[in-house]
């Protein structure tokens, strides 16, 4: 019997992208709120920062674990949904506070795309619960 695979390279790439991604962004947070302000544009102080931060750096590690796990277990798409949600919900957060300014083009882009990784994980959490272990297009 062929191994179930959720993801196939062209979206697996995006999304390990996605991830790494994520993570960067969410470690670059963590680190730099010891020393400075990285989200002071947005009026968020920096112990509100870190914990920002972390929760980013967190979202991201489920997120790659459903993707390396990738159809080994039956549920491992409900890890990448989680992930994908966290993130756009994370950047869709800081697009709203930076109504206004340069960041919520930015961060409101991010998010779409990160939205449009969450419904294709969210599919395949459908097609998982389905028990469909052929691939179809989304």
């Amino acid at each position: 019997m062929a191994e179930t695979r959720y993801l196939y390279p062209h979206r697996k790439r995006i999304e390990v992208q996605s991830a790494v991604f994520a993570a960067g962004f969410g470690v670059h947070l963590w680190a730099t709120s010891f020393h400075g302000e990285p989200l002071a544009w947005a009026g968020i102080e920096n112990g509100n920062a870190l914990w920002f931060g972390q929760f980013v750096t967190v979202a991201a590690l489920v997120h790659a674990m459903g993707i390396n796990i990738n159809g080994r277990w039956r549920w491992s798409p409900v890890l990448r949904l989680t992930g994908m949600i966290c993130h756009a919900v994370a950047f869709f957060y800081l697009a709203a506070l930076g109504v206004g300014q340069s960041a919520a083009f930015t961060y409101g882009f991010i998010s779409f795309w990160l939205a449009f990784g969450a419904y294709s994980a969210g599919v395949d959490t459908h097609r998982a619960w389905k028990g469909q272990t052929q691939w179809k297009p989304i």
